[in-house]
């Protein structure tokens, strides 16, 4: 690991998450661990990383607790000296419909304590040809209203999730907000994947001249869904730091470095050359 203080070693953990939470945290756990012992000290699970699959999402909320999931990561994030953004979870808020949940991003500080939230803007109601064929996320899901960006090891963190990224104006907001990460934890189905996922993360990257930290869940779950994998850190410039290449749980590390960041933003000042706002 460098000692250069101007650089993070982030890592995105790849996951093949079942109906099972416990079984499911027990292997976020593990897999965070590594990441941590690779000195990984920023570290990003995949979109409903604790449990996938299962139709009564409100009954997972309801587990959503100091003593059980939320719990969990905030020990593990103590443990590993290491901050956690938690995928995306089911959570019940205030404003969800009686029979809803949100999708929600948490970020643990090192010290376990809940840094954020973001709740998922767009929400995937879609036709795809595959062995699920449908999707439709708004059945079960209430959608966010707001980005979220935090300070995180004095760096300015934008919060997305999965299908988010189809919409660059959040990813705009993020970049007039000053942000020079984005986490995009996500489930993308392997056709959809296949298709558009590297593209968009690089594009994302690129727009906003940010590391964009990309964890998906990788293989076939109990509910007939691929997912497609290839977990992947992407540098401002859009190249690709790490990526986990093999289908199935796996880490992929990467050094962030902010001098090169800043030397990109120098060399193309694109939020200085703005026309439409």
């Amino acid at each position: 690991m460098s000692n250069h203080t101007n650089t993070t070693t982030a890592a995105v953990i790849q996951m093949v998450s079942n109906q099972d939470v416990d079984v499911n945290l027990e292997r976020a756990a593990t897999l965070i661990q590594q990441a941590a012992d690779q000195h990984a000290t920023l570290i990003v699970l995949p979109e409903m990383f604790a449990c996938l699959g299962v139709k009564n999402q409100r009954e997972i909320a309801a587990r959503m607790t100091e003593s059980d999931v939320l719990g969990t990561l905030s020990d593990l994030a103590k443990n590993t000296n290491a901050c956690i953004i938690a995928g995306s979870v089911p959570f019940i808020t205030p404003d969800c419909a009686e029979d809803k949940v949100k999708a929600s991003s948490f970020v643990f500080a090192a010290d376990g304590s809940i840094l954020a939230r973001y709740d998922k803007i767009h929400l995937f109601d879609v036709d795809v040809a595959d062995n699920k064929g449908s999707y439709r996320e708004s059945d079960t899901f209430s959608p966010g209203n707001a980005g979220t960006v935090l300070d995180v090891h004095q760096r300015k963190l934008g919060l997305s999730i999965c299908y988010d990224l189809r919409f660059p104006e959040l990813y705009q907001h993020y970049q007039q907000m000053g942000c020079h990460l984005i986490s995009a934890p996500s489930a993308f189905t392997y056709r959809t994947g296949e298709a558009h996922w590297e593209t968009l993360i690089k594009a994302r990257a690129i727009e906003t001249q940010c590391f964009v930290l990309a964890a998906n869940q990788g293989g076939t779950h109990e509910d007939g869904r691929q997912t497609w994998g290839h977990s992947m850190i992407v540098n401002p410039w859009g190249e690709v730091l790490a990526e986990v290449k093999t289908s199935g749980e796996g880490i992929a590390v990467a050094q962030l470095d902010f001098d090169e960041l800043e030397s990109v933003r120098r060399n193309m000042p694109i939020s200085k050359h703005k026309r439409l706002r």
